[in-house]
Formats: structure tokens, C-alpha cells, sequence
């Protein structure tokens, strides 16, 4: 009874202390301004010595026809060192906005036996040890080596086994 009528007590004591204390509503964070949509930011590339637009294409993962409609290019060959490239998908070096593109299937992601519009990656087979190489074409041996397969896109050739040919081997 008495440990009792002591926890009783000590409960109206603690009820007691609580009711003392003055509740605060929970935090709210206040709300924060959404950012403001930025332009179009402008990449520009600065050709170098050495350079070739299919190279350019390649590392920005775009196409030397775009480059061209992008940069207004009328003689595509003269491109000169310190020269700035745009690279955008969205408008020209003069702000003319271009057209959304229709994404357009690609063919010859597993390889095909015959090229098809678009697909310059040649596919073959070493004679000698049996790689499974591509090339490339700026590759310098494009030009005379046959093609088993072809790919559209560098990317599929590897997904698919295939090594990239270089002067002094296959690429590691």
C-alpha cells in the first residue's frame, strides 16, 4: 500500500513538472524561393592543332553535322587551331534556336552484316590471332580494311565484345 500510494505521488509530481513547461509548436522550415530556371549556358570548345571535327563530335558525344549546323560552318575542313566551337543541341553560334531532334532508332547495336545509313564503325576479325576489332574513321587503316560487321555507334561495338584497333595493337 505504501509503494503504492508513493508511485501515485511521484506520478502527480511529474505531471505536475510537465504541465509548468510551456509546449512550442514543432519547427517548420521555412520555405525556400525554387531556383531560377538558368539560359541555355554556351559550351564552347577551342580547336586544337591536330583536330578534325569527327574527332570533336566523338568527345562531346554529338555529330560532325551538327557541329556544322551549330557553328554555321561553311567550309568544315578549314578548321584552324584557337578557333571556338559551340557545342549545343539547342541553338547556333547566332542564337537561332534549332529544332527539337526526333529520337530515330538505331540499327546495328548488335552488329550488322551489311552498313546501314549512319553506321561508319567497321567491325572485323584479326586473320592472324582472331580479335574481335573495330576501327574507326579516323582510324588510318579504315579506309582499306573490309568490314565482317558495322556498328552505328562506338559504344555497341564494345558492348559486344569488340576492341578498338590501334597502330600498336588492340587497346587495352
Amino acid at each position: 500500500m505504501k509503494f503504492r500510494l508513493l508511485a501515485a505521488w511521484l506520478l502527480l509530481w511529474v505531471l505536475a513538472a510537465c504541465s509548468n513547461q510551456v509546449l512550442s509548436p514543432p519547427e517548420i522550415p521555412a520555405p525556400q524561393p525554387s531556383p531560377t530556371p538558368t539560359p541555355d549556358r554556351r559550351t564552347f570548345y577551342q580547336v586544337q592543332q591536330g583536330d578534325t571535327l569527327w574527332d570533336i563530335a566523338k568527345k562531346f558525344d554529338t555529330t560532325v553535322e551538327r557541329l556544322i549546323e551549330v557553328n554555321e560552318l561553311t567550309e568544315p575542313d578549314a578548321l584552324v587551331p584557337g578557333q571556338q566551337l559551340l557545342i549545343s543541341d539547342k541553338m547556333t553560334i547566332s542564337g537561332k534556336l534549332l529544332p527539337t531532334p526526333t529520337p530515330t532508332p538505331i540499327p546495328c547495336t548488335h552488329g550488322c552484316r551489311q552498313a546501314k545509313a549512319g553506321c561508319k564503325v567497321k567491325a572485323y576479325r584479326a586473320r592472324l590471332d582472331g580479335y574481335k576489332l573495330y576501327v574507326l574513321p579516323g582510324d588510318a587503316i579504315y579506309a582499306t580494311q573490309q568490314a565482317d560487321f558495322w556498328f552505328c555507334r562506338e559504344q555497341d561495338a564494345r558492348a559486344q565484345g569488340w576492341v578498338h584497333w590501334t597502330p600498336s595493337g588492340p587497346e587495352q
